[in-house]
């Protein structure tokens, strides 16, 4: 448990330390990440079924109970999102289409289990973001292939049928699984050790995350080191989708005079995109090119989330005075 806290108080961090270690040996030893990637599926399954088991596919019937905020949800997780990202692609990515394929793909994804604890510490409406997250997953199996078709083909060659497949295995799979294993877990211990064990999960599957990253930079750290230039090129559309994301999200929600905790959920479930599924398309389908692009994004992620949280006090009080009376949140 130590270890798991650990992990999850300094998650970003570790994960610096891991890509750059990965850069430092992957240079010395040229050939060896190519030889690591056969551990590739492994690594993708230690880091995607852990982070299932904390997501329940029964919190899905609550988008029933608030139709029309899930519609704005979905219309900024799968249209506004994804277009955004091709846009910012075309405009700054365009001579490296590798990169320019991460990008779209960042835009493409849902959002993350991390948004729920976001939420809350933000005092925005926590269980709403839990419906966000189930609804928009579920979404993404049929969306995310036909959107990277449709945005990432003029790059690279996207097959949306294997994609779907790929989905499936990656995400179906893992969900039910996991699901399958909190029901057992909380059988057998009962909710309350399942609720002190549940930090647990999060840690193991960023471990997985951690392999996955640095058999990656191994893999391409001789390009890497020679072209730092790289890292501008890729942070610089990042840094202009998060700004327009949060900022068109709680714009909207200020323009329709949103309640606060419902802005918030707003804010985080269109913006804390989900890193562990990006890469595992990233590492099936792309380059390691795209799985820089990938490795960056958490970095500028969390500081645009840590920096809406910042916010959030005085944001609070605003709301307070320009919509007097919050949307209803939902229990």
């Amino acid at each position: 448990m130590r270890v798991a806290q650990f992990i999850n108080k300094h998650m970003i961090q570790l994960l610096m330390a891991v890509i750059a270690l990965g850069l430092l040996l992957g240079y010395l030893l040229p050939d060896t990440g190519k030889r690591l990637q056969v551990f590739y599926p492994v690594a993708l399954f230690i880091m995607l079924y852990p982070m299932m088991v904390g997501i329940k596919i029964g919190e899905v019937v609550g988008a029933a109970r608030r139709v029309g905020f899930m519609t704005v949800v979905m219309v900024f997780n799968y249209l506004i999102s994804p277009l955004l990202a091709a846009l910012l692609a075309r405009m700054f990515l365009s001579g490296y289409p590798d990169f320019a394929v991460g990008l779209i793909l960042t835009g493409v994804v849902p959002c993350a289990g991390m948004i729920v604890a976001w939420t809350a510490m933000a005092k925005g409406n926590a269980p709403m973001t839990l419906v966000i997250t189930v609804t928009s997953l579920l979404a993404g199996i049929v969306l995310i292939p036909l959107w990277m078709s449709a945005l990432a083909g003029k790059y690279v060659p996207v097959d949306a049928w294997k994609m779907l497949q790929t989905i499936f295995y990656t995400i179906v799979v893992p969900l039910v699984l996991g699901n399958l294993t909190r029901v057992w877990l909380v059988k057998k211990w009962g909710q309350k050790k399942f609720a002190d064990y549940k930090p647990v999960f999060p840690a193991v599957s960023a471990l997985g995350m951690y392999l996955v990253f640095f058999i990656s930079m191994m893999s391409e750290s001789v390009t890497l080191v020679r072209n730092p230039q790289y890292l501008g090129v890729i942070a610089l559309p990042l840094v202009i989708f998060y700004t327009l994301l949060f900022g068109i999200s709680i714009l909207y929600a200020r323009l329709t005079r949103t309640g606060y905790p419902d802005m918030v959920a707003l804010a985080y479930g269109v913006s804390g995109k989900n890193i562990s599924i990006a890469l595992a398309l990233a590492v099936v389908f792309f380059s390691p090119l795209t799985v820089m692009i990938i490795a960056v994004k958490p970095l500028i992620q969390v500081l645009f989330m840590a920096g809406f949280f910042r916010l959030s006090p005085y944001l609070q009080k605003y709301w307070v005075k320009v919509v007097p009376e919050p949307g209803a949140v939902m229990k």
